[in-house]
């Protein structure tokens, strides 16, 4: 009967959700520890948002910054961070809101214009305001980018300042419009 069906389902769904509620979540990777310990925080609107900012190339005036892609986060530039700082005197990346180390408030309408607005708030942060930057994208980081550059060419407030641009595995539509 109904009753006896229900007392089964709740006999093999309680113990379950016991188990899963009390599993510790994964520990991290030596690596991403690492990654993580070289970071800081700066706040947007109440939010935590992580970055890293290294300084490398001596007698180099490059900054490069790095936005990273769906749904990942700036560990994305983890492999290429060094070669980076041997070229550029300050490698900066960060994860956007909702990645990574950065808050992941809910419920949030996550958007590219409130991303783009960290990463001006970012550069402001760290006194890069007046700087041409280097600035590489992937993926989700790509539209960020071009709304960075559509602030810039409008001359908006906050607006950065290019010295180049490389958008790396953009959206099918950005490639079909950029033809």
């Amino acid at each position: 009967n109904m009753r006896e069906w229900w007392i089964h389902v709740g006999l093999i769904c309680v113990p379950l959700v016991a188990v899963y509620l009390h599993i510790p979540p994964p520990q991290l990777s030596a690596t991403l520890q690492k990654w993580h310990s070289a970071g800081d925080f700066f706040h947007f609107r109440g939010k935590k948002i992580f970055y890293r900012d290294s300084y490398g190339a001596l007698g180099s005036s490059d900054v490069v910054l790095l936005l990273h892609g769906f749904p990942t986060s700036s560990y994305d530039w983890n492999k290429i961070w060094d070669p980076l700082a041997q070229r550029f005197h300050r490698v900066i990346a960060l994860d956007f809101l909702g990645f990574g180390f950065s808050d992941k408030p809910r419920p949030h309408r996550y958007s590219i214009f409130e991303q783009a607005s960290i990463v001006e708030a970012l550069v402001a942060h760290l006194g890069l305001g007046n700087q041409r930057l280097n600035l590489i994208s992937h993926d989700y980081g790509d539209t960020v980018a071009l709304e960075l550059l559509y602030r810039s060419d409008q001359n908006r407030t906050g607006h950065l300042n290019f010295n180049s641009l490389c958008l790396s595995n953009g959206g099918t539509v950005l490639a079909f419009f950029g033809k």
